[in-house]
């Protein structure tokens, strides 16, 4: 981000003013920021749901070529939003929303690196079917689902927004390890818990 600006309405304030920031491959930032000092503004800027009205935003690769951030940057991205995203069905189904030609293997494999080794204990294991909005799970177990689902998926830089509000900061704490231990991805922690800041590399205050 080069020195962008950002206002929702013409005339008014600036939520982003004059904001940079590069988040470099491999990296792990945890943002933090009281209601109303931008982070949502951020994340949807860095999705391309929104535009800079000044500035530029843009996703670059290993040899320094830089594309401005568009619909078409987005598949870089691995986003997990805040609250239940599951869809009615199995757990399987909605693994294989994140990719799916993922084998039962790969899932095991993402499930346990997102802490949810609980459904392994399920009697129907992934094919234990969960209603709409994870139905049937508590909500830090469908957090965790939510979680291995964007694990599967190919992106490169992992967008974490709020994604681990339910969890208990021990599980929380497991997991980022987890994450940051085996992902190979860069990783954007939106978050409200301090503790989170000490398994990230870097900190974006807002």
């Amino acid at each position: 981000l080069e020195n962008v600006s950002y206002a929702y309405e013409d005339g008014g304030t600036d939520v982003l003013a004059d904001f940079s920031y590069d988040f470099t491959p491999g990296s792990c930032t945890a943002i933090l920021g009281e209601t109303g000092a931008g982070k949502t503004t951020l994340v949807r800027m860095i999705l391309a749901l929104i535009h800079p009205r000044k500035g530029r935003a843009v996703v670059y690769n290993n040899d320094g070529e830089a594309h401005e951030l568009s619909a078409l940057t987005r598949c870089n991205f691995v986003y997990v939003p805040q609250g239940n995203t599951l869809l009615s069905g199995t757990i399987r189904e909605n693994l294989k929303l994140g990719r799916l030609s993922a084998t039962d293997g790969e899932m095991h494999e993402a499930l346990h690196k997102a802490c949810a080794d609980f459904v392994f204990d399920l009697p129907d294991g992934l094919g234990t079917f969960c209603s709409e909005d994870g139905g049937g799970l508590s909500e830090g177990q469908a957090q965790r689902i939510a979680i291995a689902r964007a694990l599967l998926r190919e992106g490169s830089i992992m967008l974490l927004d709020e994604a681990t509000s339910s969890l208990d900061p021990e599980t929380e704490q497991r997991l980022l390890r987890n994450l940051l231990e085996s992902s190979g991805k860069t990783i954007i922690f939106v978050t409200h818990r301090l503790a989170v800041v000490d398994y990230c590399d870097r900190v974006l205050k807002m």
